[in-house]
Parts: structure tokens; C-alpha cells; sequence
């Protein structure tokens, strides 16, 4: 009987955090698509794409979740070329959630970004 509560109690916990971590996800990826829709604005404003984060219109909030790593949030941006760039943002120790423009997506793997594709 102490062996089938222990693994049912073991299996809800495996199911919380996933709950848990896949909410993370859902909620950072909203984030992460406010600052993609920044970059393409400047990108539409400046014919160019921001070499930072910093100066493209975001919001307090969202600045905090940037700058800020306290809550283990950290939204980080590569301009790869004059038309490519990458967000992303940690999910676990070593591992992201990556939105890549020349796709206009999300993976869950990180990648290169081939040199002759335009995200336009």
C-alpha cells in the first residue's frame, strides 16, 4: 500500500512541474513575441535592425523580465546579420526557448541562422 502511494504521489509531482514549466513557457513566450514585435517596428522605422534591446519602445515590465535575472527571467537578443536576429530565454539550467527570424518561430533547440535567408 506505502509503495502505491509513493509512486502516485511521485507521478502527481512529475505532473505539476510539468504544468508548471510548460505555464513558464507559455508565459514567456508572450513576452518574448512584445519584444519581437519592438524589433520589428524599429526594424520598419530604422531599416535596420537594433544592435540591443535597449531604445526599442518596451514597456517597464517587460524591461524588468530583461534586465533583470532575479526570477530566473532573462530575455537575451543576437542580431545574427543586417537581417536576422534571435530572442530567447532560459527554460532550465543549459537549455531555451529560441525565436529565430528567419522562421518566424519558436524552437525549443538552438541553431545557426543560414547567412543567405531574409526574415522580411
Amino acid at each position: 500500500m506505502k509503495k502505491k502511494c509513493f509512486i502516485s504521489g511521485l507521478f502527481l509531482s512529475a505532473l505539476l512541474l510539468s504544468s508548471c514549466l510548460r505555464s513558464y513557457t507559455e508565459q514567456n513566450i508572450k513576452v518574448g513575441n512584445t519584444i519581437v514585435e519592438r524589433i520589428e517596428e524599429y526594424r520598419a522605422a530604422n531599416d535596420s535592425l537594433p544592435d540591443s534591446l535597449e531604445g526599442i519602445g518596451l514597456d517597464e515590465s517587460i524591461r524588468i523580465n530583461i534586465m533583470d535575472d532575479k526570477d530566473g527571467v532573462l530575455f537575451c537578443y543576437e542580431k545574427e546579420d543586417s537581417l536576422n536576429y534571435m530572442v530567447w530565454f532560459g527554460t532550465r539550467l543549459g537549455e531555451g526557448i529560441y525565436y529565430y527570424s528567419d522562421t518566424k518561430q519558436w524552437e525549443d533547440r538552438l541553431r545557426a541562422i543560414p547567412k543567405d535567408s531574409q526574415s522580411y
